[in-house]
């Protein structure tokens, strides 16, 4: 089932998606909206046996929250039951503002953040109450001086469900962590991963 796949519910944007199976994840990008940047971690869960999905956003916006639930129901639509989301800075935000629509037991089973801000530039993407509406196990990682971490390093304090805070050394933002850690935030995520399926 590898290859790129189109699908719409209200938008239409184009993925690829790896593998096949019931245990999903979905990786939703940073501001340079580029699907290549998650290849180690795709080519590690798919060698798991797990599906993933990358897309990419059809337009710029501040929440793309919109999109990724057009994903969710996508890789639905073909079979999965399970879903983790990972995303990266603005994809950070969007897996985060669907990780607080959601019921518990339903279909998401964890979430990871990488870069995701609670604020910037005077918007607010999620007040308190909404991050204490996440139940799913969630992964914040960071780099120690990345403009984001006080956001990163906030979140624990506020999110009442099973959390861990991993920070790495140096600036780096979203997936520009591969660079710099790529062996350790594969194996980081792969274990999310691993144990939240």
């Amino acid at each position: 089932m590898d290859g790129p796949s189109c699908f719409a519910a209200g938008r239409v944007t184009c993925g690829r998606l790896y593998a096949a199976g019931e245990k999903v994840v979905i990786f939703s990008n940073m501001d340079t909206n580029d699907q290549d940047e998650w290849g180690p971690i795709v080519e590690a869960l798919s060698s798991r046996g797990y599906m993933a999905l990358t897309y990419a956003y059809p337009c710029q916006a501040d929440d793309q929250s919109g999109v990724l639930h057009d994903a969710v129901a996508f890789v639905r639509s073909v079979g999965a039951e399970k879903i983790v989301l990972v995303g990266a800075s603005r994809g950070g935000v969007a897996t985060v503002k669907v990780a607080t629509d959601n019921r518990p037991g339903d279909w998401l089973a964890g979430l990871a953040a990488i870069s995701a801000p609670i604020s910037s530039y005077g918007a607010t993407f999620y007040s308190d109450d909404e991050l204490r509406r996440i139940r799913v196990p969630m992964l914040l990682i960071n780099s120690e001086r990345d403009m984001c971490v006080e956001g990163t390093c906030r979140m624990p304090e506020t999110v009442v469900a099973p959390k861990e805070l991993v920070l790495y050394p140096g600036e780096s933002h979203g997936t520009e962590i591969f660079n710099d850690s790529c062996e350790s935030l594969v194996e980081k995520l792969a274990i999310f991963v691993e144990r939240v399926l």
